[in-house]
C-alpha cells in the first residue's frame, strides 16, 4: 500500500527537483499536490500494522502540510514574489511540510518498512540577499557611440537593471542598486528598446532578482545620441513636485535577459 500510495509523489518530486523552468515547476508540483491527496486517502483508508499506526498519521498530516506549502509557493511564483526555479525549491526544501514528512519517513523506515518516497535533495537558501555594486555593467555592449545613458534610481524600492535591447535581444545593461544613480558613456549608435527589471536578491547566473521581481518597458524606442546629440535619463522613482519629470513604463510579464 505505501509503494502504491507514495510511488506518484515520488516521481511528482523527482520531477520539480529537476525543474528547469517556472512553468515546468508549477506543472511539477500541481501533479504533486494532486498525487499527495489521493496518497493521504489511501494511508487514512489502511489498517496500519502494530507499532505503525503513529508514523502513518504523522506522515498523512505532513503530507498534506507540504501539499499546502506546495500550493501557496505556487501562487508566490505566479504573482513574481519568488521568480527562479532555484529560489523557489529552496523555499520549499526549507519549509516545515518537507522536514516533517522527512521525519515521518524515518519512523516508517525504523518500523521496517520502506515507504518508496525519496525526499529530493533541493538548493538551499541564501543566507541573505545577493547584490552588485553600482553601475556594474551586466552586459557590455561596448563602446564606441556618442550616447550617454543615465539611471536614477536614488527615490527607488529595490535594486534595479535597465537593459537597452534591440530587436528582442539585450545590448547592454547597467546595475543601479538602490539609492543610488548610475551612468554609461559611449553607447553605441542606435535607436533601442528600453526594458527595467527591479527586485531583490540578484542571480548572477540566472541573470535576474530571484524575488520580488518586476518588469517594466518604456513604450517609445529611444535614440543614442538623443537629438540634442547626447543621452537620457531615466528616474526610477522621481521625487514628486515641481520639475520632475518620468517616461511612463508598462508593465510587463518579461524582458530580454540582461
Amino acid at each position: 500500500m505505501l509503494a502504491q500510495a507514495l510511488a506518484p509523489v515520488d516521481t511528482g518530486l523527482g520531477k520539480a527537483a529537476a525543474a528547469t523552468t517556472t512553468y515546468e515547476l508549477d506543472t511539477a508540483l500541481a501533479g504533486v499536490e494532486s498525487n499527495i491527496g489521493r496518497a493521504v486517502r489511501s494511508l487514512n483508508a489502511a489498517t496500519a500494522p502494530a507499532g505503525a499506526d503513529g508514523a502513518r498519521t504523522d506522515l498523512a498530516n505532513s503530507l498534506t502540510a507540504l501539499a499546502a506549502e506546495s500550493s501557496a509557493l505556487r501562487g508566490d511564483v505566479l504573482h513574481h514574489k519568488l521568480c527562479t526555479v532555484g529560489v523557489a525549491l529552496a523555499r520549499l526544501g526549507a519549509g516545515p511540510g518537507m522536514a516533517a514528512v522527512s521525519t515521518a519517513l524515518a519512523e516508517l523506515t525504523a518500523a521496517g518498512y520502506q515507504p518508496g518516497l525519496v525526499v529530493p535533495q533541493l538548493p538551499k537558501p541564501q543566507a541573505q540577499p545577493r547584490t552588485l555594486e553600482n553601475g556594474v555593467l551586466v552586459r557590455d555592449g561596448g563602446k564606441g557611440g556618442k550616447g550617454a545613458l543615465n539611471v536614477a534610481n536614488v527615490n527607488g524600492p529595490a535594486d534595479a537593471v535597465l537593459t537597452l535591447a534591440q530587436d528582442g535581444k539585450s545590448v547592454t545593461s547597467v546595475y543601479a542598486a538602490k539609492g543610488q544613480s548610475a551612468t554609461i558613456e559611449g553607447v553605441k549608435d542606435g535607436s533601442y528598446d528600453v526594458y527595467v527589471a527591479t527586485g531583490v536578491d540578484w542571480d548572477s547566473e540566472a541573470r535576474q532578482f530571484t524575488q520580488d521581481c518586476r518588469f517594466i518597458k518604456y513604450p517609445e524606442k529611444y535614440a543614442f545620441p538623443n537629438g540634442q546629440g547626447g543621452g537620457w535619463k531615466f528616474d526610477l522613482a522621481p521625487a514628486s513636485g515641481p520639475g520632475s519629470t518620468q517616461a511612463e513604463g508598462q508593465t510587463v510579464n518579461s524582458a530580454p535577459q540582461p
